[in-house]
């Protein structure tokens, strides 16, 4: 399962819900589910519920520069506090709902994060430039992972 995380409306915040639509219209799709979040990321506990693997992709702000796609295997170990920071505009990031599936047992099998680092998440749509022209490269990341974790 790949799930893409989001807001449409916080321009490079949109990063992981434009991955899920591009991934939705490729022709990769066998054997895979995919997702957009835009709601409360405690909600993801829901959405992947009897899942046995799941890459996340969202936006995160973490310092490093704009563009930069974060990669990180959370099946065993908590999610780095720099990638913790994500963009999300709710109480809880991605990485404390998933800190909190993990405490409450409800963490898929497998669970890969990828962030890649926004510039602007102000009010309004579009990717900044440098998110735009790292989409392709994310997307082709999601396809490994994804492929990788269905074995």
């Amino acid at each position: 399962m790949v799930i893409g995380i989001g807001n449409s409306l916080g321009h490079d915040d949109a990063a992981g819900l434009q991955i899920a639509r591009r991934l939705r219209a490729s022709a990769h799709l066998a054997g895979m589910t995919v997702h957009e979040h835009e709601g409360e990321t405690l909600g993801l506990l829901d959405i992947w519920q009897g899942a046995d693997a799941i890459v996340l992709v969202d936006a995160v702000r973490s310092g490093a520069p704009p563009g930069t796609i974060h990669r990180f295997d959370a099946t065993s170990a908590p999610i780095p506090a720099r990638l913790r920071s994500s963009s999300s505009t709710h109480a809880f990031g991605v990485g404390e709902a998933v800190e909190l599936a993990r405490a409450l047992g409800r963490l898929p099998q497998r669970v890969v994060l990828l962030g890649i680092e926004g510039r602007r998440f102000a009010s309004g749509s579009g990717l900044s430039d440098e998110v735009e022209a790292m989409t392709a490269e994310l997307l082709e990341a999601v396809l490994t992972e994804a492929r990788r974790l269905a074995g």
